[in-house]
């Protein structure tokens, strides 16, 4: 138990990252649409077969997140699971346009929440498992449990695993040195789930867009968002 990797690759302009575990081996995210074949080139690099894909975890609902969540469960017959606050999003194929922090973002949410306000949603699915607010990875042969991180969304979720967290959009690592996501419907929450999980001994982060970082690299967003939200805890 317990001898896994943990592979991060980039599909299309979001991360979807596989916890290699041989057949008990679990797929985070699914990234931007129309990417299987990367998908399948992945699993057989890692000398896995479809059928060894036991769980898909979504750490939330959004479109470049979800995009190849069909074939992928066609494909390897896996199963889905979903945080309880997204679940609904995900059964209807609608996931509200999250809040801009920004000058722009924020122009980009009130226009497409006015004239595309279905853009950030995923395609109508079912998932099969609901976190209610931790839920256990031990069935599917790994020590380790998918965590409620909200504040990016309702329902964001993440995978804690040892000391590293798959954290989805609850951190972001782009060129720009942006950490902190551009788009957060709960920018406090959100602080305060960093928190959290310094408090829990995250020491390495694999992020929902950008490359894997310490966590170390997030301090000084944390203090810089603080200050900007006057926030203190």
């Amino acid at each position: 138990m317990d001898r896994y990797r943990i592979i991060q690759k980039r599909v299309g302009y979001s991360n979807s990252t596989l916890i290699v575990n041989g057949i008990n081996s679990i797929l985070v995210d699914t990234g931007v649409k129309g990417h299987l074949k990367m998908f399948k080139k992945m699993f057989n690099q890692f000398g896995l077969k479809p059928a060894d894909i036991k769980l898909i975890i979504l750490t939330h609902t959004h479109y470049d997140h979800t995009g190849n969540l069909y074939p992928l469960v066609e494909l390897t017959g896996a199963k889905v699971l979903v945080h309880k606050n997204e679940f609904q999003n995900l059964k209807n194929g609608f996931t509200p346009i999250p809040k801009g922090q920004g000058f722009l973002t924020g122009i980009i949410t009130r226009v497409g929440r006015a004239v595309l306000p279905g853009f950030a949603s995923p395609k109508a699915f079912t998932a099969d498992l609901v976190n209610e607010g931790e839920f256990d990875l031990n069935e599917f042969g790994l020590n380790a449990k998918v965590i409620s991180t909200p504040g990016h969304s309702e329902g964001s979720q993440s995978v804690l695993i040892d000391d590293k967290l798959i954290s989805g959009d609850v951190f972001i690592n782009l060129r720009n040195g942006i950490i902190f996501p551009h788009f957060a419907n709960e920018p406090v929450l959100l602080l305060k789930t960093w928190k959290s999980l310094y408090n829990r001994g995250v020491k390495v982060i694999f992020p929902g867009h950008g490359p894997v970082m310490k966590v170390e690299k997030t301090f000084s967003a944390f203090e810089h968002w603080k200050k900007k939200l006057n926030v203190d805890f």
